[in-house]
């Protein structure tokens, strides 16, 4: 059985068994031509040469990616979980949602995992509703984020009445998803008029490219769990055709690492961006960041 190659700073095992696939063509713009950047596990990571989306196809089938994922999730990496303090990644967004809605309201995160990030919400001013599709990540979400509503399936299977959330994150899923303009659309009807679109995804592909002359870096595209990589030019636009306004890009602070030398060579390469991004009031988006943020509003009526 197949294994997802692993970056440095993955934690996760993947073994995988994928029976049918499908060629696609690029989510964003449609277009069926496209260059080859790299290929991993005989999938191919191919850029979109009218919008320059990265994607990879062939692709798992849509009946074939829930069951890609099952076993993920194990009561190992439950008690992981429950040693683990917030990471770089939550305070940050949590950073951004408290800088845009510093009123609260009703806070939705669609793949919430073991709960890291619901939990810092905890609050007479939030309502928390997480979606998640591991039945073990549920049971531990729901043991330590007091009052949390779950909804067990995917952002395809779930269903929420429109304008009722104020909040919508998603943390390291859309990259996941068959149908990204499809997930963008369907959960900004769920957010009320001037309610808050949060998605963190990882920014790979000039890794990838690097990868022609450095072909031991060790980051890898993991196709096929990711099956897209999203940039700070095609990421926005994505947000303006879901009805998204005052869309910000940010570059994203790193995950952990499995240790030490990880975690400085995490940093080592995240800093000149920040660095540069602090600089440029925003403006300039680093190339390697690695991870971006992007999030936006869904325009009043």
């Amino acid at each position: 059985m197949p294994s997802v190659k692993k970056s440095f700073y993955t934690t996760v095992d993947h073994d995988f068994e994928v029976e049918h696939v499908e060629e696609v063509a690029c989510n964003l713009c449609h277009a069926t031509a496209y260059d080859v950047l790299a290929q991993e596990l005989g999938f191919d990571i191919r850029e979109c040469s009218n919008c320059g989306l990265v994607y990879v196809s062939p692709q798992p089938a849509a009946n074939e990616i829930k069951r890609f994922y099952e076993g993920m999730y194990t009561s190992q990496t439950a008690a992981d979980a429950a040693t683990r303090s917030i990471g770089a990644v939550e305070r940050h967004l949590k950073r951004v949602v408290l800088a845009r809605k510093p009123e609260g309201g009703r806070l939705l995160e669609i793949g919430c995992g073991y709960g890291n990030f619901l939990r810092q919400f905890v609050s007479p001013r939030w309502t928390l509703t997480g979606v998640e599709t591991a039945t073990n990540a549920l049971a531990h979400v729901r043991r330590t984020v007091p009052g949390v509503t779950l909804v067990e399936g995917t952002v395809e299977e779930s269903d929420f009445p429109p304008a009722s959330q104020d909040c919508i994150v998603m943390i390291a899923v859309l990259e996941h998803m068959k149908d990204p303009k499809g997930v963008l659309a369907r959960v900004t009807r769920w957010l009320a008029p001037g309610g808050l679109l949060l998605v963190q995804t990882p920014y790979i592909a000039n890794f990838i490219r690097a990868k022609r002359w450095f072909p031991k870096l060790p980051i890898h595209f993991e196709a096929p769990r990711h099956l897209f990589d999203f940039s700070p030019s095609t990421l926005p636009r994505y947000f303006a055709e879901a009805g998204l306004r005052d869309v910000r890009t940010e570059i994203a602070r790193p995950y952990s690492s499995t240790g030490p030398l990880g975690s400085l060579l995490i940093w080592g390469v995240k800093a000149p961006g920040l660095l540069l991004y602090a600089l440029t009031g925003g403006r300039y988006v680093y190339p390697y960041s690695s991870a971006i943020v992007v999030h936006g509003v869904r325009e009043r009526a």
